[in-house]
């Protein structure tokens, strides 16, 4: 039954709100950005970014849900990588998807609130004086909502450390969203 559930995680984070909001704007987000929230955000607007965040949000709560029905301490890490594996490269739209950061948030706001809170609003505060003091005027570095979250994702890394039900999860969920990052910052220069 984890197998099964590990794949369902993959399956349900394959599915690209982001995507699906450029698809129905009659465009492919993909062409044009990172289809995931701030990539829509940059491209369609601020109620079609913020309505892809609430659903890939939506979409790691239900999978961490998920991890209640699991037995084997080795689900609950592998279903938080699965999810966010899928959200960034979705079976169903060829490999394209976003970076990870919403569905992170969900999947760890379910299992930890007070921690992911604290982290979303210091990688928000990062991102908000990042924004302020340098990008604004060069535009030439990381966006500031990655930037932020390199810093929210390293608090959180911190600490968790020490916790073995949930460390191991956070950090896989890391790996693959830096790795995600690279790859995008690669692209873009």
């Amino acid at each position: 039954m984890d197998a099964v559930l590990v794949v369902l995680a993959y399956l349900i984070g394959s599915v690209p709100f982001g995507i699906v909001a450029g698809k129905l704007r009659g465009i492919d987000l993909t062409e044009r950005d990172v289809p995931g929230a701030s990539g829509t955000f940059r491209q369609l607007g601020p109620a079609w970014g913020m309505a892809v965040a609430v659903l890939d949000v939506l979409k790691g709560m239900l999978i961490a849900y998920l991890t209640s029905f699991t037995d084997a301490p080795w689900a609950l890490p592998l279903m938080a990588a699965a999810l966010v594996v899928g959200h960034n490269w979705p079976l169903y739209f060829g490999f394209r998807g976003g970076g990870g950061i919403a569905p992170t948030v969900g999947f760890f706001l379910w299992l930890l609130p007070q921690l992911t809170l604290t982290a979303m609003a210091l990688g928000l505060t990062v991102a908000a004086l990042y924004w302020q003091l340098y990008w604004k005027r060069t535009r030439r570095s990381l966006y500031p909502i990655p930037a932020g979250a390199v810093v929210g994702y390293l608090y959180a890394l911190f600490a968790l450390w020490g916790k073995p039900q949930v460390f191991p999860a956070f950090l896989l969920v890391s790996v693959v969203v830096a790795i995600r990052g690279i790859r995008i910052v690669q692209n873009k220069w």
